[in-house]
């Protein structure tokens, strides 16, 4: 095979870390590792969350929207992760032994509450998942117990939030939040052990998905840390309801496609079952940064979107070719 050099478009000043969470790679040159997707549960509205408080959910339709979440993420070679959100303790006691059950990927525990948070930890040291959870996440605000649960109980990684409610005007551009996670946010992680760090740019509103976009670059070029985003945050409201199904698909696949274009190793794509909205898009673009890789020598998993998605389309091409030209 010849190789090529210097193809890959994509470049940045330090090397790129990555770091494994139950076989799922968080980090590295894109294109190289799949993008991890990472859609949520149990949200504010989740019509699958019957009661809150007492953590009663409808199981059968959370399983189908696992597993249909799941078939879509393989059939595009992606990696998905659950964000599991509780808004309450015995949310985390019912659905968190049945996520981890049924899932088999990386779960994220989430809450807007850093108590309910810091029982989410405790309770998946304790059923024997910590390996396999990261803490979603850790704020400029967190108090030093959360810190201190995620190193006890051996959660596997963190999210860093690259954003200060309370200094909103100062930390809005990209080099605020690199000088907030340099300067504060990392160092305290580390000092209470916690190494492993995916840096979230924090998305506020449909527009700053593009600042979010130059933040991950920073993120990545700087620091070398595996780096996403959510543009769910401001896009929550982009469905077949308010949009076109066409529209909602395009708007939300494009701004996940340019953040990964911009280096974003994980993105939060929103409700679990909207998958569907930016699976092809972003396997679309694995597949040909994948490509440019591949002819640079680089060796791709056999389950990368290249083998997937790109395959695919190269059969559909040629059997069209041979239908056209009679063969």
């Amino acid at each position: 095979m010849v190789v090529f050099e210097k193809l890959y478009p994509i470049s940045f000043s330090v090397e790129q870390k990555v770091f494994e969470v139950y076989g799922v790679k968080f980090g590295g040159v894109p294109g190289l590792n799949p993008t991890v997707v990472i859609g949520s549960l149990f949200y504010t509205g989740d019509r699958k969350l019957v009661n809150a408080c007492e953590g009663v959910i409808d199981k059968e339709a959370t399983i189908r929207e696992i597993e249909f979440a799941k078939s879509v993420a393989e059939e595009y070679g992606l990696k998905l992760a659950i964000d599991l959100i509780g808004s309450s303790t015995k949310l985390f006691e019912k659905t968190l032994p049945l996520i981890a059950d049924i899932a088999n990927t990386p779960i994220l525990i989430d809450s807007p509450s850093p108590k309910v948070r810091i029982a989410g930890y405790k309770l998946a040291y304790e059923i024997g998942v910590s390996d396999r959870c990261i803490a979603n996440g850790l704020y400029i605000n967190s108090p030093r117990e959360e810190y201190e649960a995620i190193r006890e109980y051996k959660i596997a990684a963190s999210v860093v939030m690259g954003f200060d409610p309370s200094r909103a005007s100062t930390t809005l551009t990209p080099s605020s939040r690199l000088e907030l996670v340099t300067n504060k946010l990392i160092p305290k992680a580390r000092h209470y052990g916690i190494d492993r760090i995916l840096l979230d740019a924090v998305v506020l509103d449909p527009s700053s998905i593009s600042l979010c976009g130059i933040t991950i670059r920073l993120f990545k070029d700087k620091l070398g840390l595996p780096s996403g985003a959510a543009p769910a945050n401001a896009l929550g409201q982009v469905s077949k309801r308010s949009f076109r199904v066409e529209d909602a698909t395009g708007i939300h696949s494009s701004s996940a496609v340019y953040l990964r274009l911009m280096g974003a190793d994980f993105i939060f794509y929103g409700p679990l079952k909207r998958i569907k909205y930016i699976a092809s898009a972003l396997s679309t673009v694995d597949s040909l940064l994948g490509y440019l890789l591949r002819l640079e020598g680089k060796r791709l998993d056999r389950q990368h979107p290249i083998s997937k998605l790109l395959k695919r389309l190269h059969h559909v091409f040629t059997k069209t070719q041979l239908t056209l030209s009679g063969g």
